[in-house]
């Protein structure tokens, strides 16, 4: 009797847990997007199965607690809606395709994002406002990989912003875990591309013109034979493709910082000849809680640290050959926005609040041209069809709103340049302000 009756109160157990269980723990959030497919993901506390609805497509999710649902089939450059149904709950946004190579586009850079979560927030907040493409993490997303409430505070505060952008991680000294300092956990909760001879810990992808080859510097990383002959490897077969026009680099530790951890000489002498020899636009880092930009040999380096973890002082006794290269230094919060029209680059640093501390730009600009059409009307969500994104043309200024980036406005020809070419597409892309 006691047995049959510990089997039906397990069976009840069983049955209902469905119905009791969050079906989205973390997510729906958006990876490893290209020109005709991306990858949606999300958790569940419990086993559930799911249904991905996009560009016309119903796709099946088996039962899981960590759902990786590919789409392909999608169109280049266009924006979709899209809605997840699991556990009986819907949840959903907007992703965007990658762009052909003659179009311009926008991303994000931020890192080291772990320790305080108020100031996480407000980072994301302000990046929201900025619409990008896509955006790069620089590493050290949390403070202890191996706990997994840290995680799930990551994927609480950067929610609503990995709802409709694809987020491109490199992966840092605290998001390893374990005496082996694995990145089991990273490599689990990220999708990015399995194309290197450690698949998720070191990846590259294309995106419009450019080609981002994000790499793992951690210390008994970066001077293994198998990363640095793939490096060297993509690298020349990048330089060699007639469609990538940049070349970008993200990885977690800094070859030059003036900041407490300081550049790091390893990297200084196997890497940075590749980046000169292969004409790499910039490199991205983390590590050093702050902002700083740096210079050698025709390659830029920027130190982009400030995503919410303490942040760090100028080292009052800096190596010779970091205070040799850096250009600028800033203990703050902030991000970068990168645009890119054709040969032209301008990445600008903006603080938490929204002011600009610097911009810098290079390349060619594209002359302005006739003012872009009025965007197309929006799209209801429920018909979850693709919508092609405003040219990319000149127009003046750029109406208020969710559209366009808040904040400071970047100096120069340049920066006037990019804000009229980017506006009218802006202002068509993405889902009203909350």
């Amino acid at each position: 009797m006691r047995r049959a009756l510990v089997l039906v109160v397990l069976w009840l157990v069983l049955w209902a847990a469905p119905a009791f269980a969050e079906p989205f723990l973390k997510g729906p959030y958006l990876q490893n997007v290209s020109r005709t497919g991306i990858t949606i993901m999300w958790q569940s506390d419990a086993p559930l199965p799911g249904t991905v609805r996009v560009g016309g497509q119903v796709v099946a999710a088996p039962v899981a607690t960590l759902h990786e649902v590919r789409v392909e089939g999608l169109a280049p450059g266009r924006r979709y809606p899209y809605e997840v149904e699991c556990g009986g709950k819907t949840s959903g946004g907007e992703l965007s395709t990658a762009p052909e190579p003659a179009e311009p586009f926008a991303f994000v850079v931020f890192g080291d994002t772990r320790s305080n979560a108020d100031a996480h927030r407000a980072m994301v907040e302000r990046v929201r406002r900025e619409v990008p493409d896509f955006y790069l993490l620089t590493g050290d997303m949390v403070d202890d990989a191996s706990h997994d409430s840290e995680w799930q505070t990551f994927f609480q505060v950067e929610r609503e912003l990995l709802r409709d952008n694809v987020a491109f991680p490199a992966v840092g000294n605290h998001d390893r875990q374990g005496r082996a300092r694995t990145a089991d956990t990273f490599r689990r909760l990220f999708s990015v591309p399995a194309d290197s001879p450690d698949p998720e810990r070191y990846y590259a992808f294309t995106y419009g013109n450019a080609r981002f080859f994000v790499l793992d510097s951690n210390e008994y990383s970066f001077a293994l034979t198998d990363q640095t002959a793939w490096l060297e490897r993509e690298l020349e077969r990048a330089a060699a493709d007639p469609t990538v026009v940049h070349r970008f680099v993200v990885m977690h530790h800094p070859p030059f910082s003036v900041s407490i951890h300081g550049g790091h000489s390893e990297l200084r002498e196997i890497w940075t000849p590749l980046f000169e020899r292969y004409r790499v636009d910039a490199v991205f880092s983390g590590h050093d809680h702050c902002y700083s930009r740096a210079a050698h040999n025709g390659v830029r380096y920027f130190v982009s640290g400030g995503g919410g973890a303490p942040l760090y002082p100028r080292d009052p006794h800096p190596h010779a050959q970091d205070v040799e290269a850096v250009v600028y230094f800033e203990r703050t919060l902030h991000f970068l926005r990168v645009q890119v029209v054709g040969q032209f680059v301008e990445v600008a640093a903006v603080r938490e609040d929204g002011t600009l501390i610097e911009t810098l730009s290079w390349g060619t600009p594209p002359a302005l041209v006739a003012p872009a059409p009025a965007p197309p009307p929006p799209v209801a969500t429920a018909s979850l069809a693709p919508v092609p994104r405003p040219a990319a043309a000149g127009g003046a200024g750029a109406s208020a709103g969710c559209g366009v980036a808040g904040g400071g406005a970047s100096g120069g020809a340049g920066a006037a340049l990019l804000l009229a070419l980017f506006a009218a597409r802006r202002s068509g892309r993405r889902r009203p302000c909350p």
